[in-house]
């Protein structure tokens, strides 16, 4: 797949339609003054909010000498540590190992300072790139998709277009946020601060004499557990699933994938421009399960406007994310049942999988760009609303362990062939198609939304 990656992602506000790809483009760091949206009724974004991220891409644009220096002071900082923690638990002076520590956490800390700095100077090079090439360029383009009437009703139409509404509101441009040198310096303090703790702790070592007992606990305490800093993620942490719905034994739990990685691999693989939301499930046994989701017409809403059933296969250890796209506000997840008896036995549909290589450029999903992907044609034998396509992937994403499961619900028509995207591998081979079901309930069960 060609890397077309915007330097910056456009945070759609709750309840905005989503702009085009050509406005993201033309558009690249431009935020709206406070009170802006799209059209009159469409609701103005929360305060404060985010409106671009940093992409991938514009993160390639920092230059490598920054990433090398918080690495190699991250590096030098954990293992000055350990062997201080090593030296200690077998009586050695522990002091020796005191300069490298102090100085692999100041690289660390400035490294970690100078990349932020880094990505704060890109992004406003884009902002400036951006309305520079948007002076020249959107006006040819408006006129070219709207010849036939004055400029200011061709780019009244042409921004209506971009938002997909009937009559939009000309954008008017505000001052740029702190959001992202905000996110930066606090990055650069987290990181200060756990640098800091870990020098604390090599300088105490070094101080207090070994004693074996609690030598063998600092040692046990010296392992990690996976969890701790990277070069990807200087502070040690990123955004973590968010708890959902839970059964009554616990064994079984839903969360709600907060972190872009997980995202990009899985709602951003999926074509069209409405809401996605990503829910990881867990269970400690093996089952076909059915999942009661709720979508919501607003998020306040105690109640959700409409219930649907998706059938899936539950593997024990193995978490299975459902990909829902809607037209509503929200979604939860209410209930995961797994099936019992006969239940389930008309769900299932007979379909054809197989890796489709032949997808043009233009029908290729935007998560694409972000993380690897697999097209897969899949041909049913029955029309489907809304199926339930579940893989299992053989690759890690973000919080996502290997080999995790994917269902993606999207209507399937007899006979018809429809792709579907999987992320996080380029593989085929890492990916092996499940079961695609298609549940109809003329009864709905009641819903109880998470608190």
């Amino acid at each position: 797949m060609h890397d077309q990656t915007p330097p910056l992602r456009f945070r759609t506000p709750p309840g905005w339609p989503t702009p085009s790809s050509e406005w993201v483009e033309l558009f690249q760091g431009a935020e709206p003054t406070a009170g802006w949206s799209p059209a009159a009724d469409v609701p103005p974004a929360p305060a404060r909010w985010t409106f671009w991220v940093p992409t991938r891409a514009l993160r390639r644009r920092v230059p490598r000498s920054a990433l090398v220096l918080l690495s190699v002071g991250a590096a030098v900082t954990v293992a000055s540590f350990v062997v201080a923690v090593v030296l200690w638990a077998l009586g050695l002076p522990a002091v020796f190992a005191l300069p490298t520590l102090v100085a692999g956490a100041a690289l660390w800390v400035v490294g970690v300072v100078r990349y932020g700095d880094r990505i704060s100077e890109a992004v406003a090079e884009v902002r400036a790139w951006s309305a520079a090439r948007r002076a020249g360029e959107l006006p040819p383009r408006v006129a070219q998709a709207h010849p036939d009437v004055a400029p200011d009703e061709a780019l009244a139409a042409w921004d209506a277009d971009a938002w997909t509404v009937p009559s939009a509101r000309p954008f008017h441009e505000g001052t740029p946020s702190r959001a992202i040198p905000r996110a930066q310096h606090v990055l650069a303090g987290v990181t200060a601060g756990v640098a800091a703790l870990v020098l604390l702790g090599g300088a105490v070592v070094a101080a207090v004499p070994a004693v074996d007992s609690v030598g063998q606990e600092l040692s046990a305490a010296s392992s990690t557990d996976g969890s701790g800093p990277s070069a990807d993620d200087p502070s040690g942490g990123d955004d973590a699933p968010q708890p959902g719905w839970a059964s009554d034994d616990g064994s079984i739990k839903t969360y709600w994938l907060a972190a872009d990685d997980e995202w990009e691999a899985t709602c951003d693989m999926t074509p069209g421009t409405t809401t996605c939301d990503p829910w990881e499930i867990t269970s400690d046994h093996s089952c076909t399960a059915i999942v009661t989701v709720g979508f919501f017409a607003s998020a306040d809403d105690d109640q959700p406007s409409r219930i649907e059933e998706r059938t899936v296969t539950l593997t024990k250890g193995v978490p299975l994310v459902l990909v829902e796209n809607y037209d509503e506000e929200a979604s939860d997840i209410g209930d995961v049942t797994c099936a019992t008896g006969d239940e389930t036995d008309g769900d299932r549909v007979t379909a054809t999988q197989h890796e489709d290589t032949t997808v043009a450029d233009a029908d290729v999903p935007a998560g694409c760009d972000e993380e690897d992907c697999v097209a897969f044609a899949v041909t049913p034998s029955a029309d489907c609303a809304a199926a339930a396509v579940q893989f299992t992937v053989d690759a890690a994403v973000g919080s996502l362990t290997k080999p995790h499961d994917v269902a993606v619900v999207t209507p399937l028509h007899a006979g018809k062939v429809t792709d579907v995207f999987v992320g996080g591998t380029e593989h085929a081979a890492d990916v092996h198609a499940g079961a695609v079901t298609c549940r109809t309930a003329s009864d709905q069960p009641g819903y109880a939304a998470n608190s």
